[in-house]
């Protein structure tokens, strides 16, 4: 389970190293701004704004990502994409709903949170720029 939500949280940290919310950030995020920091992001990566994300719009989102500066190819962003989807469409819809998205980073947050001190400290965030490294590299996520 726990290399479930690693690989998990490491494909959301690239989702979300947008300037929206950045891997180096999270070392002051508390579980409901990190929240809230998603959500604006879930609108900004909903271009038809039908209110789920698409694998397409979720692979869009992706070419656009850099995780520290360094943009993600076309495969790594297309395989992550489909991690994020695979991971958080729990009704199997093809589509990613707010809650659904919602529910993702919960889960994701709990991983970083290894404290569950309802923050995201400088050692937790450390890891998570560890695992993000592994994904932009096309690597597995590191384990525990």
């Amino acid at each position: 389970m726990l290399r479930t939500h690693t690989t998990l949280a490491a494909a959301l940290v690239a989702l979300l190293a947008t300037p929206a919310l950045t891997v180096a950030a999270m070392a002051q995020e508390t579980r409901a701004t990190a929240t809230a920091k998603l959500d604006s992001e879930f609108a900004a990566s909903d271009t038809n704004k039908d209110g789920y994300l698409s694998l397409a719009e979720l692979e869009g989102r992706m070419a656009k990502m850099k995780i520290r500066g360094k943009a993600l190819d076309a495969v790594h962003a297309k395989r992550v994409a489909a991690l994020v989807m695979a991971r958080g469409d729990l009704d199997k819809d093809g589509r990613l709903s707010r809650a659904e998205s919602d529910q993702l980073m919960g889960a994701v947050f709990s991983a970083y949170d290894l404290n569950h001190d309802g923050k995201v400290d400088a050692a937790e965030a450390a890891r998570a720029r560890a695992m993000a490294d592994g994904v932009a590299k096309g690597g597995a996520a590191p384990k525990k």
